[in-house]
């Protein structure tokens, strides 16, 4: 019995280890932009976390989506820093406005980023162009948050 509790301890401890850590990389991927307090972060959905605070933080925020992409990218070309983000689960810094893909599902050439796409609460790095980390236009909320 006093295994299983002691089991049990550790296992637990390593999931909010995992937690904590999840939290850290994305305190430092957003270093120099907008500033976490771990403490009002979700742990299970720190990228739900990120977009309330960025909603309130950021110079501008911008619903994208097809129609506006371009127009949107153009503007966030003036702006110190572009965050975008994909629901709850994906979140991508615009690292390169010049190099560029075109998208024919966006109708637009998408920049590079690098950034977190969380699948079964695990962060997974991605650095490619935008339209390969945020996936195609649909129903799905994206957000862009531009940082003077």
């Amino acid at each position: 019995m006093k295994k299983s509790i002691f089991i049990l301890f550790v296992l637990f401890g390593f999931a909010l280890s995992a937690q904590n850590t999840k939290v850290e990389v994305l305190k430092e991927f957003l270093k120099g932009t907008l500033q976490l307090d771990v403490a009002a972060i979700d742990l299970g959905q720190p990228i739900f976390s990120i977009n309330k605070l960025a909603s309130v933080k950021a110079d501008k925020v911008i619903d994208l989506t097809k129609e506006n992409v371009a127009e949107v990218l153009a503007e966030a070309k003036s702006y110190s820093a572009c965050i975008i983000t994909v629901g709850v689960h994906t979140i991508v810094k615009v690292t390169d406005f010049e190099d560029c893909s075109p998208s024919g599902a966006w109708g637009t050439c998408m920049p590079m980023g690098k950034g977190y796409i969380q699948k079964a609460g695990v962060l997974n790095e991605a650095s490619d162009y935008l339209k390969n980390i945020i996936g195609r236009p649909g129903s799905q909320e994206r957000k862009v948050f531009l940082f003077k």
